[in-house]
């Protein structure tokens, strides 16, 4: 028996130094399925917002059932699973620090595609 397989894709994006958002992120055609926290990281928590549009207005992405924020613990070099159900079908994404960060913050998207 064979194991299912995908091939990820990876994205890379940053919060910048004295920051706590990164840019958008476009995940159309892709599901995040695990963030690869950079090597140091000043936040303790991780959040998300998305958007239908680029350059559209961001929202706060909730737990699944919507009563509080879908929030990561961050810890350095971690990679961290997400719950799928959370991002199955957000376009835009933006990652927000829960502190603003001492330097710029490298984070590592892992990706699979949506068939």
């Amino acid at each position: 028996m064979t194991a299912d397989r995908f091939n990820p894709e990876l994205i890379t994006t940053t919060i910048a130094a004295s920051g706590t958002t990164s840019a958008a992120i476009n995940l159309s055609g892709l599901q995040l399925v695990a963030i690869d926290m950079p090597a140091a990281v000043t936040g303790s928590s991780l959040t998300f917002t998305a958007s239908m549009t680029i350059d559209g207005t961001y929202d706060a992405i909730t737990e699944v059932g919507g009563a509080t924020n879908y929030t990561l613990t961050m810890a350095a070099s971690k990679w961290t699973p997400v719950d799928l159900r959370v991002f199955a079908g957000v376009p835009f994404l933006k990652l927000v620090s829960g502190s603003t960060e001492a330097a710029t913050r490298t984070f590592n998207l892992i990706c699979r595609p949506v068939s």
